[in-house]
């Protein structure tokens, strides 16, 4: 999905829930290679993501030596919108950098080296259509309620 489709997605998503937005507690998560991701909100609410990115962003807790290279990243967004958005819980077992290839036709990080996910959401209160969560039927490695 390219930028524009998400903004979209975004903005339908705003739309539908009457623009009543509500911010869960700050869900800026940092995901170390192997480990799961997990996006959760509140009775009533929905997950809407502002970013994600995949890659070196900062030390922190996954990299916490500069080796070099801090700062190669690229978005998954796109893929984490259709995943995520609109559904209450979202869980992705064991992030590892295959999960993210179709997301970006070119790596800006050298081989061999250990990235991370950051995402950033926030929770809507209201609901949307079941069939728009219907578009990520095609991944396996998720899980959604």
């Amino acid at each position: 999905m390219d930028s524009i489709g998400v903004e979209m997605f975004r903005l339908f998503a705003v739309i539908l829930v009457g623009y009543n937005v509500i911010t869960f507690t700050d869900a800026l998560q940092e995901v170390c290679n192997a480990e799961d991701f997990n996006a959760q909100c509140g009775r009533r609410e929905i997950i809407i993501m502002k970013s994600a990115y995949f890659g070196r962003m900062r030390l922190g807790n996954c990299i916490t030596m500069d080796l070099g290279y801090l700062g190669c990243q690229y978005s998954v967004v796109g893929k984490l919108d259709i995943l995520c958005s609109a559904k209450t819980e979202c869980r992705m077992r064991k992030i590892v950098t295959k999960d993210f290839e179709d997301s970006s036709s070119s790596n800006p990080c050298p081989d061999g080296l250990e990235l991370y996910l950051e995402a950033d959401y926030e929770c809507v209160k209201g609901t949307l259509p079941v069939a728009v969560a219907d578009l990520s039927s095609t991944y396996g490695n998720f899980e959604y309620d």
